[in-house]
């Protein structure tokens, strides 16, 4: 897999430089890179979001306007990338580092002046995997289109518009959800489509959620003054949406479960596994413990459902005993919402949540009364 570079330089002589010194560097790791000298940010940006090109990685020179405007340029710079493309970027100068500019794993700094130092940010953000990240999903979502262009729509195009029940927009909108699902599921070489029997705890969650004006079924609360109470939203998206020209869903109360931590459920039996010396009696117990809904923790059966921690989301366990309708603004005022579950996690906890307050508890039946069930009937 080939990765795409763009390097941007506005200084002709350092550019020479980096033809002769940098090859070595992107050989090693399979880079193809394409050399750009501009001007001006305004230049290089224009020429980085041409739609025609495509780069996984944004190597750029900084200080291109006047001196006193140097920070506030740079600024400027990384965050217009940072709005809009999905890759890393490295940006050098032999000026002084912005106070500031924010590096991670995904900006990182490079002193034009030091021997290496571009060679060295460039093979750490390689590292971080994103760069790769980038041109496969790039690929896989140019597979997925292709997959339902050639084989389903050049076959039923002028049928479905025919019909009326296709045109660009509606088929757009079916590209974009059949690829979201199909490269969401993909095996490690991207190439088929399997199902995927276990998932990561992250997994379970659109986080942060997606921004939206109104709560969805699933969504993950938090209380402001408290940020230990989590709560997660039971009522359906139909009951959450606001009407054009309403400032409130048709929901004045929303319906949500208390999330309480997963030790506070467990108490000792945590100690006890973990005082297990084999792996697999350990995974036995974590298995059964968050299997939802849980059938061996709390009473009555079925009182708990498991959801695994992600970033400040601890293991908690939704507690189907404690229900609480929550007035629409005050959630707004008092709730933030960091994360959403995605299907279908957040329909089975609803489903078991109505199975547990919609079942029946009848009476046994005497068994000498149906004894006869045993004897040997004659046809």
């Amino acid at each position: 897999m080939k990765l795409q570079v763009l390097l941007v330089e506005d200084d002709s002589g350092d550019l020479k430089r980096f033809e002769q010194a940098l090859p070595p560097v992107f050989q090693q790791n399979q880079v193809e890179v394409t050399l750009h000298p501009c001007g001006d940010f305004a230049d290089a940006f224009k020429f980085a979001s041409d739609p025609l090109r495509r780069y996984d990685l944004i190597i750029s020179d900084t200080y291109r306007g006047a001196t006193q405007n140097g920070d506030a340029d740079v600024l400027n710079m990384v965050n217009a990338y940072r709005g809009s493309k999905f890759c890393p970027l490295v940006v050098y100068s032999s000026g002084v580092k912005p106070a500031t500019l924010k590096e991670s794993q995904f900006v990182l700094w490079a002193d034009k002046g030091k021997p290496g130092d571009i060679e060295r940010a460039l093979t750490d953000v390689l590292k971080t995997g994103v760069p790769q990240i980038a041109r496969k999903l790039h690929e896989e979502l140019e597979k997925s289109a292709a997959s339902f262009l050639w084989p389903f729509l050049e076959d039923n195009w002028t049928t479905l518009s025919k019909t009326g029940k296709l045109d660009a927009a509606l088929a757009e909108r079916l590209i974009r959800r059949r690829a979201a699902i199909q490269i969401g599921d993909l095996d490690h070489d991207g190439e088929n489509y399997v199902p995927i029997l276990r998932r990561s705890g992250s997994e379970y969650y659109i986080y942060p959620r997606l921004a939206h004006s109104h709560y969805s079924l699933g969504d993950v609360l938090r209380q402001k003054k408290i940020p230990t109470d989590f709560r997660i939203v039971l009522t359906p998206h139909c009951h959450l949406f606001t009407q054009p020209g309403q400032t409130c869903p048709r929901a004045d109360y929303v319906l949500t479960v208390k999330a309480v931590p997963a030790a506070s459920v467990l108490g000792e039996k945590i100690a006890n596994a973990k005082a297990l010396t084999e792996k697999q009696a350990r995974h036995k117990k974590l298995e059964r413990w968050t299997r939802s809904p849980a059938q061996t923790e709390g009473k009555p059966e079925g009182r708990y459902w498991f959801l695994p921690g992600f970033l400040d989301i601890p293991h908690v366990f939704c507690d189907l005993l404690q229900i609480e309708s929550i007035p629409y603004g005050q959630l707004v005022s008092e709730y933030d919402a960091i994360a959403t579950l995605v299907a279908p996690y957040a329909e089975a906890l609803q489903a078991c949540f109505v199975g547990f307050y919609g079942s029946v508890g009848i009476p046994l039946l005497r068994l000498e009364s149906i004894e006869d069930l045993l004897e040997d009937q004659k046809a």
